[in-house]
């Protein structure tokens, strides 16, 4: 007969519970960890997991509780402040997000995703409208790793706010280099020329939306309006043409 000691396994469970997690079976695996919970309170990897099964199955909340408990065991593990972050920008709580990407850069500055995490940093001070800490991050981000096509849009959308629109225009082109179906860059890039009055070539970068996203419905009314302005111009164009 088998001692209750050697059916206690939490290695075992553990390996299980990644399991059931890669096989998207998040609450299977949740049970699994609590087992090892209840043995080992402070077991990190049984508290970070616990914490990614709840974060895959949505509930933001709990994921969190269990990533905070991963820090109290241990402040500096990195990792665990960026999902943590990442659970925080999905509940909408954008300036505590901003603070945990801060902590990952902090504790781990030249890690594989620190390119990543500066770009997150500056879509959650993108989002609080905070244009100039945004760009700080981008540019750092780009620094990093510069084929990241959404580092180089969020950057032109950044420089978009400041009506820099030549410089739109240039991170646009920058981001469709590294990913030409990138769509959302074409319809940066059609913004910005459409705030430079180049009508013609934002209804063609519009168009290019379009093609790819049928129903993009900010595309499509752009270039309606963008559509009036060119016919308007030309219309204005011929008038001073037969005046003179």
């Amino acid at each position: 007969m088998k001692s209750s000691a050697k059916l206690k396994n939490p290695e075992k469970w553990k390996v299980e519970g990644l399991a059931l997690s890669n096989l998207k079976k998040y609450k299977e695996a949740i049970e699994l960890f609590d087992r090892i919970l209840k043995l080992e309170p402070n077991n990190i990897d049984a508290l970070f997991n616990k914490g990614r099964a709840h974060h895959n199955l949505n509930e933001l909340k709990e994921a969190i509780v269990c990533y905070n408990r991963v820090l109290q065991v241990n402040p500096k593990l990195a990792k665990t402040f960026r999902w943590k972050g990442f659970a925080l920008r999905s509940l909408e709580r954008y300036e505590e997000a901003a603070k945990c990407f801060e902590k990952e850069i902090e504790l781990d500055p030249r890690g594989s995703y620190s390119w990543f995490i500066w770009y997150n940093k500056g879509l959650m001070f993108h989002i609080l409208d905070r244009f100039d800490e945004a760009l700080n991050c981008y540019n750092v981000a780009i620094s990093l790793y510069p084929d990241h096509a959404e580092s180089w849009y969020c950057k032109g959308l950044a420089s978009y706010s400041f009506g820099k629109y030549d410089e739109t225009i240039k991170c646009c082109e920058k981001a469709l280099e590294v990913d030409p179906d990138y769509f959302y860059a074409w319809y940066g890039k059609g913004l910005a020329l459409h705030s430079l009055n180049k009508y013609d070539e934002a209804i063609e970068c519009y168009e290019k939306v379009i093609d790819i996203d049928p129903d993009h419905i900010d595309a499509l009314f752009n270039k309606m309006l963008a559509s009036r302005s060119s016919g308007s111009l030309k219309l204005y164009s011929d008038l001073s043409s037969a005046e003179r």
